[in-house]
């Protein structure tokens, strides 16, 4: 699953995004286990640091999401 799939997935819980910044890569797996987004760790790895570093912001989630947010 591509990391902007799965951002998309869950970019409506604001909350979700929060604890899986702080999650290590195994609590961020369960966390999106838990969401219904089922991912390997290497997916799980990759989506922690586009959050982590910035690489995305709420406007670009918002973007990818399209129309999760209109």
């Amino acid at each position: 699953m591509d990391v902007k799939e799965i951002i998309t997935k869950v970019a409506g819980n604001k909350e979700l995004l929060d604890k899986l910044k702080a999650a290590d890569v195994k609590q961020a797996k369960e966390l999106l286990d838990k969401a219904g987004v089922k991912v390997d760790e290497a997916d799980v790895k990759k989506v922690k640091e586009a959050l982590a570093d910035g690489k995305l912001d709420m406007k670009e989630i918002k973007d990818i999401a399209g129309d999760l947010f209109k």
